[in-house]
C-alpha cells in the first residue's frame, strides 16, 4: 500500500529584527573540522596521524610526520 506524503510550510518570522529573517549560525562550518582532520590524517604517511586529537597544532602535525617517517 503506498504511503501518502504531505508537506506543509508554517512560516514563523523572527521578531528580533525588522526583516523577520532568522540566521543559520555556523551550521555550514560543522563539517569543516572533520574534513581538515581527515586531510591531515590522509597526508601523513603510515597512519601516524590516524588518531590525532584536536586541535591539530603545528607541533602535533610535525611529531606525527616524524613518527610516520620513522615507521617506514
Amino acid at each position: 500500500m503506498p504511503i501518502e506524503l504531505r508537506e506543509a510550510v508554517h512560516s514563523v518570522p523572527a521578531t528580533s529584527n525588522p526583516l523577520g529573517v532568522k540566521g543559520t549560525g555556523e551550521a555550514g562550518t560543522t563539517a569543516a573540522i572533520a574534513a581538515v582532520m581527515n586531510a591531515i590524517s590522509n597526508a601523513i604517511p603510515n597512519g601516524a596521524a590516524d588518531h590525532m586529537d584536536m586541535p591539530a597544532t603545528p607541533a602535533k602535525v610535525w611529531e606525527a610526520c616524524q613518527r610516520g617517517l620513522a615507521a617506514k
